[in-house]
């Protein structure tokens, strides 16, 4: 080979890898980190630990929230309403000892973030624990015909900057919205990102037309506590073995049964 196809092929190679090192060019081609703007050390400082819902969303707090819903739906919520204030029971998933899923268990909650190497793991504990994934390995989610219901659904997250954009399908058709009130087909996607060293915001909006006339949005703010961690929580009694009287109205019989082994 010339020397002076030699030098010009040099040339060229060394032309190339300094195009590839440019600022803005390897970019583009590398992966996207799981943890967007973070590594994955960065990432357990940052997310890690107790965050507990500085606005929790209690009955008495839904009832006077204002939301896009249906006509059928208002007149539940507004039912649901009365009952409530009449004393009947309301006979709602934690009630009943079940799983408060999504989206409840980000509306009324607290969590634990537990980091992994492909996905973060928040752990709850409302009607039992729960555990819920935000993948962030890329996937894609299971096609409809495929995907199987789950009380917290499935959830993928993607960055945008320091935001992490996540999107949940996948949830089971009995899950409540609030309250009582099921919501079939929901469909959910949050936007959460750190607003101080330990608020995190969370920007949640719940899709369904059969519920609502529009996206129905609200925001959240959970602040962390490193010093607690999640404790097991053991209290569910299931309101469906309670008598009501002819009103709707609960009867408690806080009388114990009989011993089978005591002397008649």
């Amino acid at each position: 080979m010339p020397s002076n196809l030699r030098v010009l092929l040099a040339a060229s190679g060394l032309c190339a890898s300094m195009l590839l090192a440019a600022p803005g060019a390897s970019a583009a081609a590398a992966p996207a980190s799981v943890y967007g703007p973070y590594t994955q050390e960065q990432m357990v400082k940052e997310m890690a630990g107790l965050w507990s819902n500085m606005n929790s969303i209690s009955v008495e707090k839904y009832e006077t929230i204002p939301q896009p819903l249906t006509p059928k739906y208002q007149a539940m919520k507004e039912q649901q309403t009365r009952n409530r204030a009449e004393g009947k029971q309301i006979f709602t998933a934690s009630a009943q000892c079940m799983p408060s899923g999504m989206p409840r268990m980000m509306l009324a909650g607290s969590f634990e973030v537990l980091v992994r190497p492909d996905s973060l793991g928040l752990v709850s504990s409302g009607g039992g624990i729960q555990i819920r994934n935000i993948w962030l390995d890329g996937r894609k989610h299971t096609p409809e015909e495929d995907l199987f219901d789950s009380f917290s659904g499935e959830s993928i997250g993607h960055w945008e900057g320091d935001t992490l954009v996540v999107d949940t399908i996948g949830l089971r058709p009995s899950n409540e919205l609030l309250y009582g009130v099921q919501g079939p087909n929901m469909k959910v996607s949050e936007r959460m990102r750190k607003v101080e060293p330990d608020i995190l915001e969370v920007v949640l909006t719940v899709t369904n037309p059969e519920i609502f006339t529009s996206p129905w949005v609200t925001t959240l703010r959970f602040k962390r506590n490193l010093k607690r961690g999640l404790n097991e929580e053991n209290y569910c009694v299931a309101a469906l073995d309670r008598e009501v009287d002819k009103d709707g109205k609960e009867i408690f019989d806080l009388t114990p049964p009989p011993d089978p082994l005591a002397k008649n």
